[in-house]
């Protein structure tokens, strides 16, 4: 008798796979051969889901912003007017998307590396589009709340202030570490 695979689980354990890759060199350690090593699978395995190198990294950074999604859904924004709940919950916000553990740290690296590798190929420029339009939504919601004049220049300055802490973060640019992360979030939130 044939085995069965559920196809959503084997899709999502070969993006899995090749997250980790992608976290340990970059997009072109994510090739089919050796994604399908890690995975345990056949290459063919991997080509079934997957007709290309690009569809495979979309499917990672697809995969990582709806991580950080679902991370963001635990912090309802609260509905009653109050300035100081509304920049708690923008704070909590801004430190779901920062890599402030080791979870997000995987993510923001996955994400750097397809925002800079979308500059050369146009295969990720819709997923990187995308994921800048919901970023800058989530703020100018959050900022909104707040009581902020000019809610989505607020979030455009904050977006900016999350990509440079994320790649200091992750890079030996910068290093910088939780504490220093979670002050200077802290920081921009009380002088909005």
């Amino acid at each position: 008798m044939p085995v069965r695979v559920d196809a959503e689980a084997r899709r999502r354990h070969i993006v899995d796979a090749a997250l980790r890759l992608i976290v340990r060199g970059g997009i072109a350690a994510a090739t089919f051969r050796k994604v399908a090593a890690e995975a345990d699978l056949n290459i063919g395995s991997v080509r079934h889901y997957f007709a290309d190198h690009e569809s495979l990294v979309v499917a990672v950074a697809t995969e990582v912003g709806d991580r950080m999604g679902q991370r963001l859904t635990r912090h309802p924004a609260p509905g009653n007017g109050d300035r100081e709940a509304a920049r708690r919950h923008l704070l909590a916000v801004l430190a779901e998307l920062v890599p402030l553990d080791e979870e997000r740290h995987r993510e923001a690296v996955v994400l750097l590396e397809v925002i800079a590798a979308s500059r050369l190929d146009p295969a990720f420029g819709p997923v990187v589009r995308q994921m800048a339009a919901e970023l800058r939504q989530v703020l100018t919601d959050a900022v909104a709340a707040t009581g902020t004049a000019d809610p989505a220049a607020a979030a455009a300055h904050l977006a900016a202030l999350v990509s440079g802490l994320s790649l200091d973060a992750v890079t030996p640019h910068g290093s910088v570490d939780r504490a220093t992360l979670l002050t200077v979030l802290e920081r921009h939130v009380a002088i909005l």
